[in-house]
């Protein structure tokens, strides 16, 4: 059974876990059977503690319970606004040539330049493996294992996840740029196929969160605030300047693995301080 959960579900669960554990040791309560009043008197509690709620049981009660909790507190958008993707694609057009770029800014560069085109959750990004990718021409294209996707269901078969050319402007071609970075890689990463590497010594392989804190760098250079926006904020900026652009709805859900349109609408669609393919509309920005 706790096999069906990913470890980023584990994870995000853990700390409620922990807490419900200390809940019942401090008041003498069965961990795994109590009642009704415990479990509401534990919701109460992280209700006060955490503006939010989670999801315990089904009893009428306590759903009762957490659709008072959902219209005192109803969960809202991490941000009602976004910032303009053309402020750090600017950034990375000052990054030039790539020949010529130190391994770090080379790696800021091919990253933060993926993540706008894939609009994708560092999570794929860390999914990048050169054993699973193939040179087409003017293209790299790779394919990633349905298991280590958030998006990922029985019925859900990932896309091909396509970086091709852009001849407009051979500054922002990411084609170009990820060339570089594997050439330059090739002889640090020894057996490391995991696309993105440390730019440091070992040059081991490197997590999610490693690759959002260099997002989050590029952006800190592009002038972003990133006390605010953080480096999952490029999802946003880039699907609702892609939108703005008119780059149609299957596309934008195609291209960020969405399967619903409200989500995009929801969540990620924001005000944007202001040839019909996804990458070409977003690098066409000014």
């Amino acid at each position: 059974m706790l096999s069906s959960w990913k470890y980023g579900t584990h994870k995000q669960y853990s700390t409620y876990y922990a807490r419900w554990y200390k809940f019942c040791v401090q008041r003498e309560v069965d961990h795994v059977q109590p009642n009704v009043s415990e479990v509401l008197d534990f919701l109460t509690e992280i209700t006060v503690y955490k503006k939010g709620f989670t999801t315990i049981g089904a009893h009428p009660w306590v759903i009762r319970f957490l659709k008072g909790v959902y219209n005192l507190r109803p969960p809202m958008p991490r941000y009602v606004d976004t910032w303009d993707v053309g402020k750090l694609l600017c950034t990375l057009r000052k990054l030039s040539p790539v020949s010529t770029l130190s391994l770090k800014h080379l790696t800021l560069k091919t990253v933060t330049l993926v993540a706008i085109l894939l609009a994708a959750r560092t999570q794929t990004l860390v999914a990048l493996d050169l054993e699973n990718m193939t040179v087409k021409t003017s293209k790299y294209c790779f394919t990633v294992g349905k298991a280590t996707l958030k998006q990922s269901r029985p019925s859900y078969t990932p896309p091909v996840l396509e970086l091709g050319a852009y001849p407009v402007d051979r500054r922002l071609c990411v084609y170009t740029v990820l060339r570089e970075y594997i050439k330059s890689t090739q002889a640090l990463r020894g057996e490391q196929s995991q696309l993105f590497i440390s730019y440091t010594k070992p040059h081991a392989k490197v997590t999610a969160a490693t690759i959002s804190r260099w997002i989050k760098l590029t952006m800190r250079m592009a002038g972003i605030d990133v006390s605010i926006y953080k480096s999952h904020s490029v999802r946003a900026a880039s699907t609702s300047k892609a939108c703005d652009q008119g780059v149609p709805i299957e596309e934008i859900l195609r291209t960020a693995g969405w399967s619903s349109a409200a989500t995009f609408a929801t969540y990620y669609k924001k005000k944007v301080p202001k040839d019909k393919t996804y990458a070409k509309k977003v690098l066409a920005t000014k």
